[in-house]
């Protein structure tokens, strides 16, 4: 892990608001009901002043309408793919993850054999 969790909580916490369209007063309104103390609450997750616990990940998560790993996925193609994933229905999504099993099989197949 090259950054901090509470720098990649910070990032992707910022990402996933952009991405809806919500200020910070905004979404803190949403999770607290409060605007103006919740916009501060924000403020300082995204700045790594503050750490969120883990039930108020959840509830920022919902309110941004992001699966909850998203705002830990540790590298940028991890978080787009969760975000991928959980616009699929229930049946694409097991369809696409038989696939990747079968490629993780194959690639830890390849790698048992290179290591004899």
């Amino acid at each position: 892990m090259t950054e901090s969790v509470t720098a990649t909580f910070a990032k992707r916490l910022k990402a996933a608001r952009a991405m809806r369209g919500l200020s910070q007063r905004a979404l803190g309104g949403l999770v607290s009901g409060d605007k103006v103390n919740g916009s501060v609450r924000i403020n300082r997750y995204e700045q790594e002043v503050n750490r969120a616990d883990m039930t108020t990940a959840a509830a920022l998560a919902q309110a941004l309408d992001v699966p909850l790993a998203y705002l830990f996925a540790e590298e940028d193609d991890q978080a787009e793919l969760l975000l991928a994933f959980a616009k699929l229905t229930k049946s694409e999504r097991t369809k696409i993850l038989g696939q990747v099993r079968q490629l993780a099989a194959i690639r830890q197949a390849k790698g048992a054999a290179s290591k004899r």
